[in-house]
């Protein structure tokens, strides 16, 4: 896109995560990232989660997570950025990740080059890096006897079913677009997005989808049958989901943060959302690179 077509960042979100050992570096770099946005750019609303606003001494407001921003910044590592897209609203604007912890597969910057960065965002020179999300509803049935919606959530890697701690397998009835899929007997079984193909998918033995594809990747977590393998399925695909009526708990966890209770009779639908996650990237696709250098993927030990 044209930078002078990119529309004005005018508000800005921050997040920054629980680290108490990097406390007083990220204390003096909010404070510069707050100076810069206020008076080199003009940005007129400047806010923040608990945890900037306390590195801040209340010196910014606290953020609103039903509330839309142009820019939500998240100084961390990956957990930062995937709490961020759970609560990713219809109408924000771009994700940008400052690398603060270890891994840091999303984040675009470091603290070292962030200001230098910064410049060419605020100037309009990036690119977007559209991600797919998932989106899950779960049906449970009311005192009458009617399903109804009582959990809504949104992952940027997968949301995944277990047996809720107890060491024995699970039947899992899976059905896509109302045809039956195939009922897995395993310990758990995984939704992920391209983007969560590497991470927990990737642990169980799914492959590595290039991101930029649209797909649903359904992956079992140790079956019982050597014949289930991983399935990549097309985005348009509704998949449902019910349990075996005789396990006792039942687990749903999205993007390893978010944890959720089900009861057996519950139904889960699992489907791509239609918002998607823009993170900003200022240099061309290097996802390759990135694999090999922060996964070590395809290199000799």
């Amino acid at each position: 896109m044209n930078p002078a077509l990119r529309p004005q960042i005018r508000s800005v979100a921050i997040y920054t995560h629980h680290k108490p050992s990097k406390e007083k570096a990220e204390r003096k770099f909010l404070y510069e990232l707050v100076h810069r946005l206020e008076s080199r750019y003009k940005v007129k609303k400047i806010v923040g989660d608990a945890r900037t606003v306390q590195l801040l001494d209340q010196a910014i407001d606290r953020a609103v997570d039903e509330k839309a921003y142009d820019l939500k910044i998240a100084i961390g590592g990956d957990g930062q950025l995937l709490k961020l897209v759970r609560n990713l609203q219809k109408k924000d604007g771009y994700l940008l990740g400052i690398n603060f912890g270890t891994l840091g597969f999303l984040s675009e910057l470091t603290p070292e080059n962030a200001f230098e960065g910064l410049e060419q965002i605020m100037a309009g020179h990036f690119g977007v890096d559209e991600r797919m999300l998932l989106k899950a509803f779960v049906y449970r049935k009311n005192h009458h006897g009617k399903k109804e919606k009582i959990f809504r959530p949104y992952g940027l890697n997968e949301i995944v079913f277990g047996h809720g701690g107890l060491a024995r397998l699970t039947n899992f009835r899976v059905k896509s677009n109302r045809r039956i899929l195939s009922v897995y007997r395993s310990d758990g079984l995984i939704f992920s997005t391209p983007t969560g193909s590497t991470a927990y998918s990737m642990s169980a033995g799914g492959p590595i989808i290039y991101p930029g594809l649209r797909n649903i990747l359904v992956t079992p977590v140790a079956p019982h049958s050597l014949t289930h393998r991983p399935i990549v399925l097309p985005e348009d695909q509704l998949l449902h989901i019910s349990f075996d009526s005789r396990a006792q708990t039942i687990s749903m966890t999205v993007d390893g943060q978010l944890h959720f209770q089900l009861q057996t009779d519950d139904e889960v639908a699992v489907q791509r959302a239609t918002r998607t996650a823009n993170f900003i990237r200022l240099r061309k696709s290097h996802y390759f690179k990135t694999l090999r250098n922060k996964m070590g993927w395809g290199e000799k030990k």
